[in-house]
């Protein structure tokens, strides 16, 4: 494979994988050029945590636009054993960090290998496993062992215990394992959460992913309480100091959000969210210098990030430096086709020069997103400038469908009406726009 594939790959397997850990609660991580480490207080976690990984990895390889990138499979080993942090740093040794490399590099291709120091700490009613072969470990303190694949957890087994039976760290996993964006999904979570820290309200984890649920649901104080119990449980947890930065900027707070997304960075280094969303915020602030750093810094770590490519050129273009944002919004397009933002953004940078591959972006734009309200009238505008009044009304009208309270989508229409003879709508329209502006005065 060419060298930015393989970079872009591992970029892509890294993101993800940090994004499923978090979600768990991973104690440390590390990744060499041999292997990624992840710690878990649990081996129940990490276990589920592992078969999540092979089954997402899977998944989202197919979705590579490089062919060769298709087969790429990841092999997990998990041991349970005696490790220790060194007092100068966030680094770990231990034989059992030795030993689970081992047991990983004798995993076959997508499937995780574990040892019997596992099986006798996880809940092996609920999983499904089998015996491998007996392996000799290099390093090992043992001549031998035999390793164990396990394949699935059995989810139906789980939901048929009464609560009664169910700890904390069992409603954490379900909850984990019910995550979803649908209506039904985010009620089971968000009762899996409340319950787990019923059981247990020191549980850091717990606090950070109800955080998630409940802003997702528009309740921010509780959001906010949820994850300032986390951070104080587990001062060093990233996301959790990432989510409260997400809700500080968006309450307004933009220095205490910067706090935060900088300790998520400190304690996380790589966190290419926490890196982009600073670097917005720099922007934002008006700090050019280290928006863009941040930006780039984005890039590097993770080179096929689309929307970071998108936010760079937006960024660009509005500092004055057009070709550099063509070509971040080209490469967002390369990376997701798809992806409405993008092709809305440069559609308005091809305005002025290029009005035949505008009205195409524009269009490319609303087919991913069909309500798309701005592009609906960029392009209304546009269709009109260029006399093809029929089309620009029905953009036009769409627009106002879509965003009745934009005084100036009515005034546009109310002109475009009266180049088509149609005096009396466009007067109607007219009114409407100056209702609009009043009421919208108003309420500033």
């Amino acid at each position: 494979m060419p060298r930015e594939s393989v970079t872009g790959t591992i970029a892509e397997y890294r993101y993800l994988s940090q994004m499923l850990a978090s979600q768990y609660g991973r104690r440390h991580e590390n990744f060499t050029g041999d292997g990624h480490l992840y710690l878990f207080e649990s081996a129940d976690v990490a276990v589920q945590f592992s078969l999540k990984l092979i089954a997402y990895w899977k998944q989202r390889r197919r979705h590579f636009t490089r062919e060769e990138a298709h087969d790429l499979p990841i092999r997990i080993g998990c041991h349970f054993g005696e490790c220790s942090r060194m007092h100068d740093g966030d680094a770990w040794i231990g034989r059992a960090l030795n030993i689970a490399k081992r047991v990983e590099s004798c995993a076959e291709p997508d499937t995780l290998f574990v040892t019997q120091t596992v099986l006798d700490l996880i809940d092996l009613p609920i999983y499904l496993f089998r015996e491998e072969k007996v392996f000799e470990l290099k390093g090992d303190y043992l001549p031998s062992r035999r390793l164990y694949r396990v394949v699935s957890v059995d989810y139906a087994v789980l939901a048929a215990r009464s609560d009664d039976e169910m700890s904390a760290e069992d409603w954490f996993l379900k909850g984990a394992a019910a995550a979803g964006p649908q209506a039904e999904e985010l009620a089971g979570e968000r009762l899996c959460y409340k319950k787990a820290l019923e059981l247990r309200a020191d549980y850091p984890e717990a606090h950070n992913n109800l955080g998630v649920i409940l802003k997702s649901a528009g309740e921010r104080s509780g959001a906010q309480t949820h994850y300032l119990e986390a951070i104080r449980l587990w001062p060093q947890y990233p996301e959790a100091h990432y989510n409260l930065a997400i809700l500080l900027e968006e309450a307004g707070q933009p220095e205490e959000a910067a706090f935060h997304y900088r300790e998520a960075l400190h304690w996380r280094p790589g966190y290419v969210d926490a890196l982009l969303r600073l670097a917005n915020l720099f922007d934002a602030l008006d700090d050019q210098f280290e928006a863009h750093r941040h930006f780039e810094e984005t890039l590097r770590l993770r080179p096929e990030f689309s929307e970071a490519h998108n936010n760079f050129a937006v960024f660009l273009e509005k500092h004055g430096d057009p070709k550099g944002a063509e070509t971040h919004y080209k490469l967002a397009l390369e990376i997701r086709p798809d992806y409405a933002d993008a092709h809305y953004n440069y559609a308005m940078l091809l305005e002025e020069r290029d009005v035949n591959s505008a009205e195409s972006h524009y269009r490319a734009a609303l087919r991913s997103f069909p309500d798309y309200a701005e592009a609906h009238n960029n392009l209304a505008v546009l269709l009109h400038e260029r006399g093809a009044l029929s089309d620009a009304r029905s953009h036009y009208l769409t627009a106002i469908r879509l965003r009745p309270a934009d005084p100036q989508t009515y005034w546009n229409l109310s002109l475009l009406l009266r180049t088509m003879g149609e005096e009396e709508l466009a007067e109607q329209y007219v009114r409407k726009s100056l209702d609009v502006l009043k009421d919208t005065q108003a309420k500033v």
